[in-house]
């Protein structure tokens, strides 16, 4: 049993790796997370464990929003979709307790995040390859949108991609600064992931690309003094996107048509099934359900529901059709848990990017904006690829400071 204890201490760190690589290819995690779970009772300190856990403020958020959506099934009339509610947020339980329990040193949590951007870096190799052969022998647009992710939604994998390449530019210059040809390397990955990030094509995807991408660029370029790149960098930046809309206009098309649709947004049809249509229709419901159950929600199991009931009655046929979630988590969140969990969300997001601001976590205020910008168009924490992703390097970033540990390395 020591031998076995020994093992788990010096290597256990392995499991959150294994969970951060395949997070790109969609798998269920699980297995994983359940032996990380019985490893952690079974070898580790339980009850300084625990005391690390509560000690640590944001448990208190996340295992309220966890133990909200539970409460929410002795309340609500479709047990079975509150048990699946139940499910999905297991994560906010899980995750707190394994992750703020374990004290990893910089060394491993390097590991964990380099797994991570190694996990996409693959998974964009794979999605290329099957899109080339696919383009040559049955599919032209196998380079395009849903087409080209063969492991996840367009949406999960640009986000993925987008926070890959934010870790690979702040930190793989220090974390990484032992290997040789080390710049071009890191031009190469960022090309990789920024070229799958665009054939993703997804409307968000793209937008926290522009935003963030050369956000963290000309911040790092201004930090190390290197002002005058800062113009060249911009002027490559605009003839990138010039010469991306001429040769792939795809992707812009879409960002066009998203804009023209929310410009016209009293005029839409409600047949109508187009992506940026649909959710202008859904959130309109989903504001009437709100004002109707603010204080304590429809329950997080009743919510879809109660959502393709208006559909129904607001002859909404392309969400009914489909049979759509809100496509706004903070919708989605404030319909089925009321006030109390949109509030914890608000924290979990907005919070969150204040609370970086003033540890100075930069990676963290990224990543809330990140999260903020795709919660904004989708009900994340509704599927296991959002909220594994989510839980999981929330608690990571908000454990540990990565700006410090690229300080003393």
């Amino acid at each position: 049993m020591s031998k076995l204890k020994n093992t788990y201490l010096q290597f256990g760190y392995n499991i959150p790796l294994l969970i951060a690589f395949f997070l790109p290819f969609g798998i269920n995690h699980a297995i994983l997370i359940l032996i990380w779970a019985l490893s952690f009772f079974a070898f580790d300190n339980v009850k300084q464990g625990f005391r690390n856990v509560f000690i640590n403020k944001w448990s208190y958020v996340l295992l309220a929003f966890f133990l909200i959506h539970a409460l929410g099934y002795f309340f609500s009339e479709d047990k079975s979709d509150a048990l699946n509610a139940i499910e999905i947020k297991l994560g906010f339980l899980a995750f707190p307790i394994l992750v703020f329990a374990s004290q990893f040193n910089e060394v491993q949590i390097k590991k964990i995040m380099i797994s991570f951007v190694s996990g996409c870096i693959l998974a964009t190799v794979i999605c290329l390859f099957r899109a080339f052969y696919l383009y040559f022998f049955e599919d032209v647009n196998a380079f395009f949108y849903s087409d080209f992710n063969f492991f996840l939604h367009p949406s999960y994998f640009a986000m993925y991609l987008v926070f890959a390449q934010l870790i690979v530019m702040l930190f793989y210059p220090t974390w990484l600064s032992h290997l040789s040809y080390l710049n071009i390397k890191i031009g190469f990955i960022s090309f990789l992931l920024l070229f799958a990030t665009f054939l993703c094509s997804s409307k968000m995807g793209l937008i926290t690309a522009f935003i963030l991408i050369p956000t963290a660029l000309f911040v790092i370029l201004y930090k190390n003094g290197y002002k005058k790149l800062i113009v060249g960098s911009l002027i490559l930046f605009v003839l990138g996107l010039v010469l991306s809309y001429k040769f792939l206009p795809q992707p812009f098309e879409r960002i066009k048509v998203a804009f023209k649709v929310t410009a016209s947004a009293e005029k839409i049809d409600k047949t109508d099934a187009e992506s940026t249509a649909v959710r202008i229709l859904i959130w309109k419901e989903s504001v009437k359900l709100i004002k109707s159950n603010f204080w304590f929600g429809t329950t997080a199991g009743d919510a879809n529901d109660k959502l393709i009931e208006a559909y129904e009655k607001e002859g909404l046929t392309g969400a009914l059709i489909k049979k759509l979630n809100a496509h706004n988590q903070f919708l989605q969140t404030f319909i089925g848990t009321g006030i109390i969990g949109f509030i914890l969300l608000l924290l979990m997001t907005l919070g969150a990017l204040i609370y970086g601001f003033v540890k100075r976590n930069y990676v963290l205020v990224l990543f809330s904006v990140l999260m903020i910008f795709n919660f904004l168009v989708e009900s994340m924490l509704q599927a296991q690829a959002g909220f594994i992703f989510f839980v999981f390097f929330f608690c990571i970033l908000t454990h540990y400071n990565f700006h410090k540990l690229n300080k003393t390395s």
